[in-house]
């Protein structure tokens, strides 16, 4: 019985260091609106980014067009993020992201699914690009989308 309640307390704990580190990525949270291209034609995102599952995660909620999708974010003891990718297409993927400074760089997918990386910048000017690029066999990306976003909220 002692020994499950030092266990709770251990967790309970370890809490805020958590919220800390998903805390690094406030500079995203919130919701952002703007435009872009999505397959070469003009289109309007939207990106929402809050704490979510008591502060343990980022979620962040995309959508452009007729695209929507969510992702999970939360912080790895090596100091890279981990999330898991859900879309309206019916896929889902891992994702392993670095950040520096103010810059998400998502790499996500995997062999069985499609590979690409997403790319979060906020800019001095308080506009964040997100620029979303499949891989291709010879390593190298192609950009299939891009949005310039501009705080809504």
């Amino acid at each position: 019985m002692v020994r499950a309640m030092l266990s709770a307390l251990a967790l309970v704990g370890a809490a805020p260091a958590a919220a800390q580190d998903v805390a690094a990525l406030g500079w995203l949270s919130g919701s952002w609106q703007g435009s872009g291209t999505m397959f070469g034609q003009p289109s309007e995102a939207r990106l929402e980014a809050r704490p979510a599952l008591g502060g343990r995660f980022v979620e962040l909620s995309y959508r452009a067009g007729g695209f929507e999708g969510r992702a999970f974010y939360r912080p790895a003891e090596d100091g890279s993020w981990r999330a898991t990718w859900f879309d309206n297409r019916g896929m889902s993927f891992p994702i392993a992201a670095e950040l520096a400074g103010r810059t998400l760089t998502a790499d996500w997918g995997s062999a069985e699914t499609e590979r690409g990386r997403t790319i979060y910048r906020l800019t001095e000017d308080g506009r964040l690009h997100v620029s979303d690029s499949v891989l291709r066999p010879d390593g190298s990306h192609r950009e299939f989308a891009a949005h310039i976003l501009a705080r809504a909220d």
